[in-house]
């Protein structure tokens, strides 16, 4: 994953994100791989890419959102980490299933769908970033 340059912190590689007491950099943090995910996935969509790359982008895709699904809704408000939880669960289990099926049968529009879901995603993160930070622009 990637850490901002400017990052007041160093990466712990066992955590995979940056101790920094700023919210704005680990929000960065989490937002990043994401949007690596919609790039990765629309890169093999237009090319011929080796099954083996095919299938690491997406194992990739799966394990990032399950991490996200079992960490995020702790680092919010306890009263949206329920619904969060949930949403973050569903979506996790169609990527787990919408990966699945790509990996025995490439088909454009799911290709295209879970790119969607990935820049969906990465926006509703910075969006997270905007309301805790109290921010003008995400």
């Amino acid at each position: 994953m990637l850490i901002r340059k400017d990052s007041p912190a160093e990466a712990d590689p066992d955590v995979g994100f940056s101790r920094a007491a700023d919210e704005e950099h680990l929000i960065d943090d989490l937002a990043q791989p994401f949007l690596d995910l919609a790039k990765k996935f629309e890169t093999a969509r237009v090319s011929d890419v080796d099954t083996e790359t095919w299938h690491a982008i997406l194992d990739a895709n799966v394990f990032f959102w399950r991490f996200v699904a079992n960490y995020l809704p702790g680092q919010l408000d306890k009263t949206v980490s329920t619904e969060m939880s949930e949403v973050l669960i569903r979506i996790g289990e169609f990527m787990r299933q919408a990966c699945l099926s790509l990996r025995a049968n490439r088909d454009d529009v799911l290709e295209q769908r879970v790119i969607e879901l990935n820049l969906n995603m990465c926006a509703q993160v910075l969006n997270l970033r905007q309301n805790m930070l109290g921010l003008k622009e995400a």
